[in-house]
């Protein structure tokens, strides 16, 4: 189906929100549950992309689709004509708890996963000498917030070292658990690492805790997007995400999942009307004053996206994509892959090295190569280069770039 058909067959543009279901129905007539390149080329063009561009950067920041960026932009509009539309809160925790397959009590809409772990961190009550288990792969934004409370209040951070790549769960698991002693309350870790897209076995890691009393607080900044996510079976006490990455929701939305007994007992970090009342649940913590609803009106785009586009859909597309560029570097001569291999561990993301380039060094050839955008794995002194494809990728977008990497294995910079 050309895209004027099927623009015409969505409702004669990509205002938003189309009428229900309509973009869902009419991407299954044109193009089935198997989609082709054709169907991609069609998705893509609903981002507002240059032509030129390579953006393998999702995994720090989703670019927003048009539908979204509108929601926002009419939104911002009705405010300014002071006609601002009301936020369906209920219906928008339930499409969260959706993608989630949480119970939507408990979520709680923040800014971002930063946000979200500091409402954790600062609403536990913990005492001198108590510890933290946490891993040589978080993020700052699931990190500092720990660090912060070691420094105020006389806590123990571990910070566990993981192998890259790992070759199984246990390699994952075991050096976590290890580190556990009998003053350790809390066990911080993300379900997918930043720095490499490594799966942890986080139901393994919470049934650990719940065995012993320790609270398993998950990072789960990247998954809601790019994988199947069950938070009910996951078993955690707490699980903070972005969705202005992998969901492709505007910058300044994020959220926060919290099991039922820290409904009523987590302290807020942001006192307003009602912190304390118990029967308002999570929600206690969704009362920090004046917000823009704009964003969260482009949050709900985004999810009505999202699941128009289909979950299985999406997850199958990135998997395609990350595959075809780890098969393609690990096909290199000097080429080390310090993500795992195959689709049991190894999340939408692929880090690697090049023998005789440094990842900065080989950022800046690719920018200036091809416009390719992409993240320099920094931290912790890991010096990788993190390619991060997402649905509106193309394959031969990705071939630019294996070709452009691959003539630096063989001729240097």
């Amino acid at each position: 189906m050309k895209r004027r058909h099927f623009i015409a067959a969505a409702g004669g543009g990509l205002a938003w929100p189309l009428r229900p279901g309509v973009l869902s129905a009419s991407l299954n007539a044109a193009y089935g549950t198997a989609p082709s390149d054709d169907f991609w080329e069609l998705v893509r063009s609903m981002f507002l992309l240059d032509d030129d561009r390579i953006y393998l950067n999702v995994a720090t920041l989703g670019i927003q689709p048009a539908p979204v960026v509108e929601a926002v932009v009419e939104h911002t509009r009705r405010v300014a004509r002071s006609y601002p539309p009301a936020t369906d809160w209920v219906g928008l925790r339930e499409r969260l708890g959706s993608v989630l397959n949480a119970d939507p009590a408990g979520i709680v809409i923040t800014r971002n996963t930063t946000e979200s772990m500091n409402f954790v961190a600062n609403g536990l009550d913990l005492e001198s000498g108590d510890e933290i288990v946490t891993t040589q792969h978080e993020h700052i934004g699931g990190l500092c917030c720990w660090e912060l409370l070691a420094a105020r209040r006389g806590l123990h951070l571990t910070q566990v070292p993981l192998p890259a790549p790992a070759a199984t769960e246990d390699d994952l698991v075991q050096p976590m658990l290890d580190a556990v002693t009998s003053r350790t309350r809390v066990i911080s870790v993300s379900h997918v690492l930043f720095t490499n897209g490594t799966i942890m076995p986080v139901a393994r890691i919470a049934e650990f805790c719940r065995d012993r009393g320790i609270l398993c607080v998950v990072d789960g900044a990247h998954p809601p997007g790019m994988m199947a996510v069950d938070v009910s079976a996951m078993g955690a006490d707490f699980y903070a995400s972005s969705p202005h990455k992998w969901l492709c929701a505007p910058q300044g939305t994020g959220l926060l999942w919290m099991a039922p007994r820290w409904r009523d007992t987590l302290w807020p970090t942001l006192a307003s009307g009602g912190w304390n009342d118990g029967a308002l649940g999570a929600q206690r913590l969704q009362h920090m004053g004046s917000l823009d609803e704009s964003r969260v009106a482009g949050l709900d785009a985004a999810l009505r996206f999202h699941d128009a586009l289909g979950g299985p859909r999406v997850y199958d597309r990135i998997r395609q994509l990350r595959r075809h560029l780890a098969e393609g570097l690990a096909s290199m001569p000097g080429v080390r892959i310090m993500s795992p291999p195959g689709d049991e561990l190894a999340a939408g993301m692929v880090s690697f090295t090049v023998a005789g380039t440094t990842a900065p060094a080989l950022q800046r050839h690719l920018a200036e190569r091809a416009n390719v955008r992409t993240r320099v794995v920094s931290e912790y002194d890991y010096g990788w280069m993190r390619l991060a494809p997402h649905v509106y990728n193309t394959m031969g977008e990705l071939d630019t770039v294996l070709e452009l990497v691959d003539a630096v294995t063989r001729s240097g910079l």
